[in-house]
């Protein structure tokens, strides 16, 4: 029996499980670093107003060299005041679906209805792979090289890695935070969340000079306290840590199991969050496509198929991940 839109019915009961699901879930942080962004339209155009051409950042000066800047902001002789001529330019999104299926048999289902609700246990298996999915793309958005070629700053002289807890070979992390701090600053744009990937993150916790950054000297030669996110988040005047703990299989069906960080190793990210509407800046938003995919990033539905004797279950999203600040993000670069 071929599939008919008109046929399809949604499933409340279930989304209501995959809300209770994503709770229970622990490690998911895409949608805390691109918040969800609920749209009436498939694609879009936005004004942007960057730094440069907006003069966002302009005290009313003008250069005279490059060193000397002479006020432009006094009223003329003549009666007359200075203007500005500001430009801005548009950027642009258009949605994607996303989704998967699986057949529940009737046969399966009644043979299982002891132990499970067979469409309530396939619909969370279901969702558990897309939100999988929506985790390595808000990863690939963030940990990205080459969109935040210009905002990356590198471990000073050793690797996080070597010898953590030894100051001759640990690498000073405080002064790498500090640093991206400045130039995120510089730019505009205060870092409120720094993420991080859970290996990465076991090894600063052990890093000797984060330690004594936070605690002083005297505690950290006497056998050190505990690093906690809360007190990472305090010492650099941030909001929070994400510590990213997803991981997913890297092998083949069928092969054996190899499992990889969603976040990945080699890059740590401070970054501006922001949610609601763009005018309100931070990094970027997930934009859904409410229209199509009402209620959320996931939407769930089914449909009886008769002639196999079953019901086809189905998540699906309309989204894209759009950046939209990329001043809003400063990379933390691991080395070798």
């Amino acid at each position: 029996m071929p599939y008919n839109t008109a046929e399809s019915t949604p499933r409340p009961d279930i989304s209501t499980l995959l809300v209770e699901a994503t709770g229970q879930e622990q490690g998911y942080i895409g949608q805390e670093i691109f918040p969800l962004y609920p749209s009436d339209f498939e694609t879009g155009r936005y004004p942007i107003f960057a730094k440069k051409e907006t003069e966002l950042l302009n005290a009313g000066r003008a250069p005279t060299s490059s060193t000397v800047f002479n006020s432009v902001t006094k009223r003329n002789e003549t009666g007359t005041y200075n203007e500005l001529d500001r430009k801005w330019t548009y950027g642009t999104f258009f949605t994607e679906e996303y989704g998967l299926q699986e057949r529940v048999d009737d046969v399966v289902a009644t043979r299982m209805s002891n132990y499970f609700d067979a469409e309530m246990w396939t619909g969370k298996l279901l969702a558990n792979s897309l939100m999988l999915d929506y985790e390595l793309e808000c990863a690939a958005a963030l940990m990205n090289p080459t969109t935040f070629a210009n905002n990356i700053t590198v471990a000073t002289a050793t690797g996080w890695s070597t010898t953590p807890e030894t100051v001759a070979t640990a690498s000073n992390i405080p002064a790498q935070i500090n640093t991206a701090i400045e130039a995120m600053t510089l730019r505009g744009e205060r870092p409120d969340t720094l993420v991080l990937s859970l290996t990465n993150w076991n090894l600063w916790r052990r890093n000797t000079f984060l330690s004594t950054y936070i605690y002083g000297s005297l505690n950290t030669n006497a056998g050190g306290s505990a690093i906690v996110e809360e007190n990472v988040a305090a010492a650099f005047r941030l909001n929070r840590v994400l510590v990213a703990e997803k991981a997913f299989a890297t092998n083949l069906k069928g092969r054996a199991s190899s499992l990889a960080s969603v976040y990945g190793d080699t890059y740590g990210a401070l970054i501006k969050t922001g949610a609601g509407d763009f005018s309100a800046g931070g990094l970027g938003r997930t934009i859904v496509w409410n229209n199509d995919s009402p209620g959320g990033l996931f939407t769930s539905e089914s449909y009886r198929d008769e002639q196999r004797r079953g019901s086809v279950l189905r998540v699906r999203s309309n989204r894209t991940i759009k950046v939209l600040l990329t001043d809003a993000c400063q990379l933390l670069k691991n080395v070798s």
